[in-house]
């Protein structure tokens, strides 16, 4: 009796302490698919550097180059899904990830993925006729070389290992082009979902399963048709995410993948809609975020940090946040260029209502500070804890040349008596007006700051 009573302790014991080991800060996300999920980008120098060591990843198989054991776990450097694999969608997830929550939170993703592999290689009742009906094709190689032959099971072994040390967030897909515009797939992609959720003890309310586009028309994609596939994905899975291949541009070699930028945008793009099913929301400010999108008219090197506006229109550069951002926790925007910009260029701010909020003109400076606690365009208050888009609109030819962006609580940036905001198109004054630096100013469209008329000083708020 006593015998039972002490392996009853130790038993409670050794349970407690599993569950202590759990880490309710250690967010993990399943992340599966064909080749844009396995990567198909060579990383360039600035993929290799610069990951915070909160960003994790499993390995799901061994690696040689560089040194990885399955089942171990490392900081996520690519590649992440295997030595075949490049730079994907699942690497600038996880980055941005764990710059927009909060330091104590760690993210761990858990790939697997095969190049060219269709969809049902996923599904625990149909991979083996798969394999058995498909015995030479590339993904059958890889299925058997890094996955024992049993992609599904590779992900439920590896999950369940990650449950013991963290908390799986959500499930990652990018998968179509194997399957293209297949009416079946969103259905045999929920039962995959379904399988997953009851194998590892899941609940779709606090899992949810995030899908991506594949490349589209305009980017040279040639599966662009299995989107209509993907858009309908909510309506079969209630608890399902779209995530938007808009403008993420493809590697111009082949119809099916995205380039090394495209990529980082996907990524960026999972990890916007995944911060917002935790309630969190995304800042979207450093440029290695790598969301700013151009039109027509321009062009943005990323190595230069150099936008390029063309003749023949007005170029736009664009952040956008479809579930809006929250900077109401800083106080101002910065801009800051390398050189002045002679494109007449001006920053443009949207609000909760999607229509243009806040305007502000850079013409010579290169800092421009934007107070966001006070923010105002036509005697209008817009909520910083809500924006729909940032622009910069330039409508002539030439170019613009950053040095960063960002949000900042740092007073070295608090807007003086003289620094102009944003136009207020009620401004009563007569000319002749001039700011401090002597300029004439407009009396119908006057900033806050300090002016002079009539030889007497007065100040615009």
């Amino acid at each position: 009796m006593k015998r039972l009573f002490f392996s009853a302790v130790l038993l409670a014991t050794a349970l407690v302490g599993a569950q202590a080991d759990v880490d309710p800060n250690f967010y993990i996300y399943i992340c599966f698919g064909q080749s844009n999920m396995e990567g198909n980008a060579q990383p360039e120098a600035v993929d290799k550097t610069g990951v915070d060591k909160r960003f994790q990843l499993l390995a799901t198989c061994n690696f040689s180059s560089p040194s990885r054991k399955m089942g171990n776990w490392y900081v996520a450097t690519p590649p992440l899904v295997s030595p075949n694999g490049g730079l994907g969608p699942s690497d600038y997830f996880g980055r941005m990830m764990v710059e927009s929550l909060p330091e104590e939170v760690r993210v761990g993703v858990i790939p697997v993925a095969m190049g060219g592999s269709p969809i049902e290689m996923f599904d625990k009742d149909k991979y083996k006729q798969k394999l058995q009906q498909n015995p030479n094709e590339w993904w059958a190689t890889l299925a058997k070389n890094h996955y024992g032959g049993n992609p599904y099971g590779r992900i439920i072994e590896m999950a369940k290992k990650a449950q013991q040390v963290g908390v799986i967030k959500g499930i990652l897909l990018h998968q179509g082009c194997s399957n293209n515009g297949d009416p079946n797939w969103p259905n045999m992609v929920k039962k995959i979902y379904t399988d997953m959720l009851k194998d590892l003890s899941l609940g779709a309310d606090t899992v949810p399963l995030f899908v991506g586009e594949t490349l589209r028309q305009d980017q040279g994609g040639s599966c662009f048709a299995h989107n209509t596939q993907v858009a309908r994905m909510p309506s079969v899975v209630k608890t399902s995410h779209v995530i938007s291949s808009e403008g993420c541009p493809g590697n111009g070699q082949d119809p099916w993948h995205f380039n090394a930028l495209g990529y980082r945008i996907m990524g960026s793009r999972y990890a916007a809609e995944a911060l917002y099913t935790l309630g969190a929301q995304y800042p979207c400010f450093s440029f290695h975020n790598y969301d700013l999108m151009v039109n027509k008219y321009c062009t943005y090197a990323e190595k230069t940090r150099t936008l390029t506006i063309n003749s023949g229109g007005t170029g736009i550069a664009a952040w956008s946040y479809p579930h809006f951002a929250d900077w109401s926790a800083y106080k101002y925007l910065v801009v800051k260029l390398k050189q002045p910009q002679e494109v007449g260029a001006e920053v443009w701010l949207y609000g909760k209502s999607k229509t243009l909020a806040y305007r502000d003109t850079i013409n010579d400076r290169t800092t421009v500070v934007i107070d966001l606690q006070n923010l105002r365009y036509n005697n209008k208050q817009m909520d910083p804890s809500a924006v729909y888009k940032m622009i910069f609109r330039a409508p002539k030819a030439g170019k613009i040349v950053f040095d960063d962006v960002f949000l900042s609580n740092d007073d070295q940036y608090a807007p003086s008596v003289t620094a102009v905001r944003s136009i207020d198109a009620a401004a009563p004054f007569r000319a002749p007006l001039y700011s401090l630096d002597g300029r004439l100013a407009d009396p119908k469209a006057l900033k806050p700051g300090v002016y002079i008329q009539g030889g007497r000083k007065f100040v615009v708020r």
